[in-house]
């Protein structure tokens, strides 16, 4: 279908107009972040990849679990509608691995509640920034997995509904049909591979390689600062603790594998006491730990390389393995 005019600027005025809380990529400085916004004159959609990703308006970096007194006095989990808008296929699909962690087996009711509420609008993409590599993980950066999807292809406006919720919503625009000649640009578009970075990952090699040197020279500039794991948008480590006393809240704050005392335990051992076997940790997580759920928790959005402060890039990482 096409829309004539700016889909996704109108869409937000009519979240916001429903009730919804939306999260929108925001033009700060020279880069770009996801965040609630309150107008759509506030987003910004000139950018490859926001700097953080949508996982903050599903799993917020501090959120309040409890408030407490005598006894647990208040729950406050969140009902109220969610929209993000924007988001790419690496950060679609990263959703769905988030869903796998928070709502099979043990269900976080906290996650569970927003999610149920989520809207997702994502972009297809044009290209691809210098780090991307999510086609290595079968993702097709211009066909997200999101309930609707906008192409802007040769000046037309593309929308496209992938659920019911996205169906329901799009029906609140006047869209026109596509035409035998649009419908075959579409499809050229969404099946046209984008030139970007490869990972290969051999399960096998990772596997015999635990306890290889190696890990120790990848480590030897990391500052074991988090960054990468505060970027990622699949990682779901937190820490949670209690500001007060006889009264006061539970909070849940995100947490890194990267973190001196991440594993330090009451005993006052730790398993994992130098850098190189944190960082090792994560590149484990990624790429062998996690296929447990069927699937590596890396959708290959490159933020983790983009702003490393030592330069460590998860790709050439990966691929020396030995």
């Amino acid at each position: 279908m096409i829309y004539e005019g700016d889909f996704l600027r109108d869409a937000i005025s009519n979240l916001l107009a429903a009730g919804y809380r939306v999260f929108a990529p925001v033009k700060v400085g020279d880069f770009h972040i996801f965040r609630e916004i309150s107008s759509a004159n506030e987003a910004d959609f000139n950018y490859i990849l926001p700097r953080n990703s949508a996982k903050v308006a599903l799993f917020p970096q501090n959120e309040v679990l409890i408030e407490y007194g005598e006894w647990i006095e208040k729950i406050p989990i969140d009902k109220k509608k969610i929209a993000v808008v924007g988001i790419r296929a690496c950060d679609a699909k990263a959703i769905k691995l988030l869903d796998k962690h928070f709502l099979e087996g043990f269900v976080d009711p906290y996650y569970k509640a927003r999610r149920e509420e989520l809207l997702t609008i994502a972009i297809a993409c044009d290209n691809a920034s210098i780090n991307c590599f999510c086609q290595s993980f079968g993702i097709n950066p211009r066909k997200p997995e999101a309930d609707v999807v906008v192409s802007n292809i040769d000046g037309k406006v593309f929308v496209s509904a992938n659920s019911e919720a996205g169906k329901a919503f799009v029906r609140e625009f006047k869209l026109r049909g596509e035409s035998e000649e649009e419908s075959m640009i579409r499809e050229r578009f969404e099946n046209e591979k984008i030139e970007m970075r490869k990972i290969d990952v051999d399960v096998e090699k990772l596997k015999k390689s635990f306890d290889s040197p190696y890990w120790k020279e990848v480590a030897t500039n990391c500052k074991s600062c988090g960054l990468c794991t505060y970027l990622c948008p699949t990682c779901f480590c937190f820490d949670i603790y209690d500001e007060g006393e006889r009264r006061g809240v539970r909070i849940r704050a995100w947490d890194s594998c990267q973190f001196p005392l991440h594993t330090l335990e009451s005993s006052s051992h730790n398993p994992r006491s130098e850098k190189w076997q944190r960082l090792r940790n994560r590149f484990y997580d990624k790429f062998y730990y996690t296929l447990r759920k069927g699937d590596y928790y890396c959708v290959g959005c490159g933020r983790c390389i983009d702003y490393c402060p030592a330069g460590i890039d998860i790709v050439n990482v990966i691929s020396g393995v030995r």
